[in-house]
């Protein structure tokens, strides 16, 4: 039998119209019992292998502060302009005259700063982290068949970097994601990724997730906007809340040109559903 409280964020949630595959995925997974309550194209989100896009950055720069080779002090004045291996990654945050940190690289998902960083791996460094993230293997939140996240190992220089920009070289589910950002959410408490939330709150105050911000409970999120393999647009958010005391995580995966119009709006209207039913 349904307890009350999983009754109310049943009723809540089947008000959300589930994106339909192969348009995209919503997941919401509770921390305390590793609970899937969304999941909305769940075999989109086991099968659909795609560039992660700017929500690797957090991940990436979590890799350079565990090894050592990133502290919370440390700033990049962002040039603004950059190419990589010919593509243009070029800045669209607005100017600043700031040095980026890493809770403002974060916010602003400046390409710029996170490139700039990831020249601080050493070849095959960051897929070694990515795999210990869980995001080469399955997930353990569905009982249905999931495709293992691959990625390019010991790349060096600009492919290396658009590779830690989640651009190129890698391809992950969205429950990979969702189990990466879990893992991040159950360390909150650690002061080593604090930079890393004050980042991804900043993202939603007032950086690119606006689009996910709730009344009354701080989200910490990060959105991403990137092309699969056919060209298409994708839109993809990842993150928690409570910020500081996680209770749930959430990944989203969309077709659109924006993740922060196209897939922030959707996981604030899957954390509103849930933190309301149990009000």
């Amino acid at each position: 039998m349904l307890s009350r409280r999983d009754l109310l964020s049943a009723l809540a949630f089947a008000a959300i119209p589930a994106p339909a595959a192969p348009n995209g995925t919503s997941l919401l997974l509770r921390l305390s019992d590793r609970k899937l309550i969304v999941s909305n194209g769940l075999d989109v989100a086991a099968t659909w292998r795609v560039p992660p896009g700017s929500t690797l950055k957090p991940l990436t720069l979590w890799g350079l502060l565990e090894a050592g080779k990133l502290n919370p002090s440390d700033e990049y004045l962002c040039p603004g302009t950059l190419v990589l291996a010919g593509r243009n990654m070029t800045c669209t945050h607005p100017r600043t005259a700031l040095p980026m940190d890493i809770s403002r690289a974060i916010a602003y998902s400046c390409n710029c700063t996170v490139a700039h960083f990831a020249e601080r791996f050493e070849p095959g460094e960051l897929p070694r982290f990515l795999r210990r993230l869980g995001l080469s293997s399955t997930s353990g939140f569905s009982n249905r068949p999931e495709a293992a996240g691959t990625f390019a190992p010991n790349l060096a220089g600009p492919p290396l970097q658009l590779q830690a920009l989640g651009e190129t070289s890698i391809e992950v589910s969205a429950l990979e994601m969702l189990a990466a950002y879990a893992m991040l959410a159950r360390r909150t408490r650690d002061a080593t990724v604090s930079p890393l939330i004050d980042g991804l709150e900043g993202a939603v105050e007032y950086g690119t997730a606006q689009q996910a911000k709730l009344s009354g409970i701080r989200v910490a999120g990060k959105t991403g906007s990137v092309r699969d393999a056919s060209g298409a647009h994708l839109a993809c958010f990842a993150g928690f809340a409570p910020s500081r005391s996680p209770e749930v995580v959430t990944t989203v995966l969309v077709q659109g040109s924006s993740g922060g119009a196209d897939a922030a709006p959707i996981a604030a209207r899957l954390l509103r559903s849930y933190f309301s039913s149990r009000a």
